[in-house]
């Protein structure tokens, strides 16, 4: 979810309609050469989960979060710093 731990990003570009390709983060464009490591959180009382993905684009380690049903995608803190 959004918190003080995370900040919005648009995805521009999926791999197989599910991994994160291509974003744009605080005005710059970033291409993923790695899904490292991805998971998927659900809840039987919520009617939203997260794909949460671990990746490296452009020689950094990320942590990018997709919210779904709605393809809201966020960056987590852990990754900025």
């Amino acid at each position: 979810m959004m918190d003080e731990n995370s900040e919005r990003i648009q995805m521009l570009e999926r791999r197989f309609n599910l991994f994160p390709a291509r974003f744009t983060w605080r005005g710059r464009v970033y291409n993923v050469d790695a899904v490292n490591e991805c998971k998927t959180v659900t809840s039987r009382y919520a009617a939203q989960g997260m794909h949460h993905f671990w990746i490296r684009a452009d020689g950094q380690m990320l942590h990018l979060c997709e919210i779904f049903p709605h393809s809201d995608w966020l960056i987590y803190r852990d990754a900025m710093e």
